[in-house]
């Protein structure tokens, strides 16, 4: 029988004393492994998230500029054609015009979108900040008959569900 450290190369031993050591190391890795991966999952909602705020915000300024109607509708018009962030989670719009024309093209103004960030996984729940948002600042293309709809509104709109 030939023994080098604690290797005995009789047959049976030295696979036992390796598969412990598999066994360990095993355990060591995985944990880290599961928790890059969990990572990335996260980080990629997140991110997928954000896209969709940031469209939705395109797509309200957008129907802003052409006086689709009130805040309230163009609210509820943004919270539709977001797909990833569910209204329920508390999505808020929020539009406020400048300038002392309203009523005529090229009058300035901002729509701020916002929405809770949600997680997939659960395993990290605070890593990514609590909210994102998007704001677009733009101008009224389409002449209205008065100031549009939604100019006077203040305060944020959230989705009705």
């Amino acid at each position: 029988m030939e023994t080098r450290g604690n290797l005995h190369r009789d047959g049976g031993n030295a696979r036992r004393t390796e598969s412990g050591a598999s066994l360990v190391e095993f355990a060591l890795v995985v944990p880290l492994l599961l928790a890059l991966v969990f990572g990335i999952i996260e980080a990629s909602w997140a991110f997928a998230q954000q896209n969709d705020v940031r469209h939705g915000a395109r797509e309200g300024a957008r129907l802003a500029a052409v006086d689709f109607g009130t805040a309230g509708a163009i609210a509820n018009e943004v919270c539709d054609r977001m797909d990833v962030v569910n209204p329920a989670e508390g999505i808020t719009v929020t539009l406020s015009g400048a300038g002392t024309h309203p009523g005529e093209p090229g009058a300035i103004a901002t729509i701020r979108v916002e929405a809770n960030l949600q997680t997939l996984t659960g395993f990290f729940p605070g890593l990514f900040g609590g909210t994102v948002s998007s704001e677009v600042e733009f101008r009224t293309e389409q002449p209205a008959s008065g100031a549009p709809a939604w100019w006077g509104s203040s305060g944020a709109v959230p989705c009705s569900s």
